[in-house]
């Protein structure tokens, strides 16, 4: 079935120019027949920045024992920066992939413009999914576009028991214990909190979850929605504490050219130069026994933990959450290709795959009754961790990630805004820029 080619979107406009995107109208859809062979089987191409390869394995192998005449095309990206401009590109050529990841930022209705309704193929088992979730997969003209797979929220830091224990140090639990215990690593040697302020995205999600504990606690989504300035009292008050944040020691020299991967983790935590990096809640994973990250480090035989970052503000700190990951179907696909993707989708979002992606704690379950299941070997740290961040998580009062139709860059202005206030810049000033 031919399909009219649909509008190239905003921000691929942006990256490439218009003349660009004539390659979309001249370029061959993707999705179509291409992919089933003559005896049958069915060959789908898979675009996305996550699972990990090693994550991916146990759930394809999964997958194609049950469904043998499947075979899935799996490409992951080193990162999801990485990932959006080859889909962007893939995009521009005509050839969306069959499935894709996506998240839902204000760049959502973006990628979902190519994508199937999920009244098309999981009309049958979506009451499965947590029906709060979908409303973050619902594009602004009311049609659910993708399958929210997994969850995740702000902000938690990972740290080293055993380097605290060695310190004779105890978890911060609000901000001049926060103060307290980055002035003691910095006298015996260690850098304390690092942070990789230098991903955009990461200043941002600190940053959102900050802002909500001052004045009511929304303040930050009226400013995105153009509600509200910029530079109001709550948010210069949020971003003057952002600021002594830095000032006071607790995020490292640099921390503006740090990025979170690889180098806050790598060259700070791992390489046992650090207390604890910030990060977000897939990032408990590393606590676990087999886990890929620790061994050969430095750390490898040091017990990490993790914990919901202590309370900066006015208010007492909730994470933020909301749908981390969410799978797209191309809207070219038919017949038996949609018929191979709609498998694949519902045992992703609902069935084995969901469980056995959410065992390895890169997300947290956006399905129905579904939860990690963990080795009763794993040390107690690891098990109080990811209870802990289960518990924040489920107490959630507002959303990770800002929508602001029509300026899909704003997560990355903010996180430039952030940068300069972090080194000096005057945080009411800074705010203001983003009211352009």
């Amino acid at each position: 079935m031919f399909r009219s080619p649909r509008a190239v979107p905003r921000r691929l406009l942006a990256a490439t120019g218009a003349a660009s995107a004539l390659v979309l109208l001249a370029g061959c859809a993707g999705g179509g027949d291409d992919g089933v062979a003559e005896d049958g089987t069915v060959t789908l191409t898979y675009r996305t920045w996550i699972p990990s390869l090693e994550q991916w394995q146990p759930i394809v192998d999964a997958f194609e024992a049950e469904n043998p005449d499947i075979t899935i095309d799996f490409q992951g990206a080193d990162g999801a920066s990485d990932y959006l401009s080859e889909l962007d590109n893939l995009i521009l050529a005509g050839e969306v992939p069959d499935m894709y990841g996506i998240q839902t930022t204000s760049s959502f209705d973006d990628y979902a413009e190519y994508a199937l309704g999920t009244d098309e193929f999981a009309a049958d088992w979506i009451d499965g999914v947590k029906p709060e979730l979908l409303e973050e997969t619902t594009t602004s003209d009311g049609e659910v576009k993708a399958l929210p797979i997994l969850t995740a929220g702000s902000e938690f830091y990972l740290y080293n028991e055993t380097l605290f224990e060695e310190l004779g140090l105890e978890l911060p639990t609000d901000y001049a214990s926060l103060v307290e215990v980055s002035k003691a690593a910095q006298d015996a040697g260690y850098s304390s909190f690092a942070m990789g302020a230098a991903d955009t995205w990461h200043a941002a999600d600190f940053f959102v979850w900050l802002s909500t504990q001052y004045g009511d606690g929304g303040e930050i989504y009226d400013a995105a929605a153009g509600d509200i300035p910029w530079e109001s009292d709550t948010l210069v008050e949020a971003a003057t504490a952002w600021q002594k944040l830095f000032d006071d020691g607790v995020f490292q020299q640099a921390a503006t050219s740090t990025t979170t991967y690889p180098s806050a983790r790598d060259d700070y935590l791992l390489a046992r130069k650090s207390l604890a990096m910030p990060t977000g809640s897939w990032h408990v994973s590393a606590t676990l026994a087999g886990n890929a990250e620790t061994p050969g480090s430095a750390v490898e035989d040091d017990v990490l933990g993790m914990a919901p970052f202590p309370t900066v503000g006015d208010n007492p700190a909730t994470s933020t959450s909301g749908v981390d990951y969410a799978l797209a179907l191309s809207a070219d696909l038919e017949g038996a290709k949609l018929d191979a993707a709609t498998k694949f989708a519902e045992f992703l979002a609902v069935g084995e795959g969901q469980q056995i992606w959410v065992d390895t704690l890169q997300g947290f379950p956006a399905a129905n009754d579904v939860s990690a299941e963990l080795s009763e070997d794993e040390s107690e740290t690891a098990l109080e961790s990811v209870q802990s961040v289960t518990d924040a998580l489920a107490a959630a009062e507002h959303p990770r990630k800002l929508v602001s139709p029509g300026n899909d860059g704003l997560e990355n202005d903010l996180g430039v805004v952030l940068q300069n206030i972090a080194n000096g810049a005057d945080p009411a000033e800074e705010l203001a820029t983003l009211n352009n």
